[in-house]
């Protein structure tokens, strides 16, 4: 099927071929001229800053250059002059994913979203526009008076462009799904070059595909959400010890586990409360703590769906407070600071609390073979996915998630510990494999694996894309084909999960 009035410029009548360009100083000297107001070489003062703002060390690369366009025109004239010199290239929009060669490169050209930062209310209220380049944190900051709610990322230093293509948590997820579920309109440059709009009523193909299927279409350069009245939210930030008088250590993960497993059955009645569980054993013998961020959207206090984590013993601090958005998400950037080196990793499986249990067994036994164990902060994050989170995915489209069959209560589990000492990454990156495997397996003995892996988390070396199923991965690959026919995003753009190196046989 052909695209009426989008003809391929001619710099694409082939398909690519050979090598392409690395670290080759025609590509950058040639964006100079053609964009000299938002190139970025070496010599700019501003390129070191533009370069490592990203949340993990280990994302940060050094690209021959980096531009920062202000407009989708300026992404488009790029993108034509990339392609035409077959330029290696990547794109950031938040830059919160730590795998390396996600959001940049080593040699080649850098393109930083950050400038594509507008945020607006439409005048009727019914959505929100924001640059693929804002964080959510600048979205909740420029909409903070004005009383409306939109599903979006709970830390605010997270780029709208990830989570807005990949699925996306918040604390909206029981009540109206991903984030990706409440997307009405995508603004996309294509590999063409041109501009389009992808909604349920132009390019519906592409429209679906952009919701999980991440940076295999074009650049995202504006999303329009859904948006609702909201005046509020209750937040309770409740921390523990593992260790203390009143449980014994085997007692107080069989008493969070329960509590998980407990909560995510009951999210699909009480749907206005969530609940982000993150364990932690800090470096340094600083502790070995669970935290439990809880929040309901109908802005009630210790609601009852919460009161399972409130009762774990051991308690070290808790914080409650009736707060809005902006303050919400700033408070959880602070959790997650930039600064460490990470490694990530990704995993769903059944609601199962042997399941549960064993995980966090088998975790403890990777955390304690590690020879600087002292060094790492062992950081692992659970979060709910009832199965009523998978039935808005229809009311706008759909998604290429592939969970609108699925059925059945979920957790997602996020490996992300984090370090400083760069001679520790082969370390981590053996550990974070023996995650994938050892969960895998536990899963797989309770029948409980869901092949399913959150894009966002997944590791470099995770398939995410196959994990939506056989058939959400071929539509992936139809649309691909159809808007970008040569693999300008397959090959020339190497950042990400790319459809046409999953092999999902």
């Amino acid at each position: 099927m052909q695209l009426k009035g989008l003809a391929l410029p001619l710099v694409l009548t082939g398909k690519v071929k050979g090598d392409v360009t690395g670290w080759n100083t025609s590509c950058c000297e040639g964006l100079s001229a053609e964009l000299p107001l938002i190139h970025h070489g070496p010599s700019s003062p501003d390129y070191n800053q533009l370069i490592s703002a990203r949340w993990s060390g280990t994302a940060i690369l050094r690209p021959a250059c980096v531009i920062t366009p202000r407009t989708p025109l300026d992404i488009s004239t790029a993108i034509k002059f990339l392609v035409k010199g077959q330029c290696k290239f990547a794109v950031k929009s938040g830059g919160h994913n730590a795998n390396p060669g996600a959001n940049s490169i080593e040699g080649g050209v850098s393109i930083d979203l950050g400038r594509l930062n507008t945020v607006s209310l439409a005048h009727d209220r019914s959505h929100v526009s924001l640059g693929s380049g804002a964080t959510w944190g600048q979205a909740y900051d420029t909409l903070n008076n004005s009383n409306i709610g939109f599903p979006g990322g709970v830390c605010g230093e997270v780029g709208v462009g990830g989570p807005s293509m990949g699925g996306g948590q918040s604390v909206f997820q029981a009540s109206k799904g991903w984030i990706v579920d409440n997307v009405l309109n995508y603004e996309i440059v294509l590999a063409s070059g041109h501009v389009v709009n992808a909604n349920e009523t132009s390019y519906q193909d592409l429209f679906k595909a952009l919701k999980g299927g991440n940076t295999n279409f074009g650049i995202v350069t504006r999303v329009d959400v859904a948006a609702f009245d909201f005046e509020g939210l209750w937040v309770g930030a409740n921390k523990v010890s593992l260790n203390g008088p009143q449980a014994s250590r085997p007692e107080m993960l069989d008493r969070i586990s329960y509590a998980m497993v407990d909560f995510v059955r009951r999210n699909n009645v009480e749907r206005e409360t969530e609940v982000q569980l993150l364990i932690s054993y800090l470096s340094g013998n600083k502790g070995q703590l669970v935290d439990f961020g809880l929040t309901n959207t109908d802005n009630m206090a210790n609601p009852p769906a919460a009161q399972n984590f409130l009762n774990i013993p051991h308690r070290l601090s808790y914080v409650a407070s009736h707060t809005n958005m902006a303050v919400y998400a700033h408070q959880n950037t602070q959790l997650l600071p930039r600064g460490f080196r990470e490694a990530n990793a990704g995993l769903t499986i059944m609601n199962d609390f042997k399941t549960v249990r064993e995980i966090w067994d088998a975790c403890d036994k990777i955390y304690n073979s590690l020879s600087h164990k002292d060094q790492i902060d062992w950081i692992i994050q659970l979060l709910p996915q009832p199965k009523v989170q998978q039935s808005y995915a229809e009311k706008r489209g759909g998604n290429s998630l592939g969970l609108s069959d699925m059925g059945k209560d979920q957790i997602v589990i996020w490996f992300m510990p984090r370090w400083k000492d760069p001679s520790l990454d082969i370390m981590m990156a053996e550990a974070q494999k023996r995650f994938i495997k050892d969960t895998e397996a536990i899963a797989k003995k309770h029948g409980t694996y869901s092949p399913f892996v959150y894009i966002s988390y997944a590791g470099p070396t995770q398939n995410p894309l196959c994990g939506y199923g056989r058939g959400s991965a071929s539509f992936l690959e139809q649309v691909a084909k159809k808007y970008d026919p040569y693999g300008v995003f397959q090959r020339l753009m190497r950042g990400g999960f790319k459809i046409s190196q999953a092999d999902c046989g």
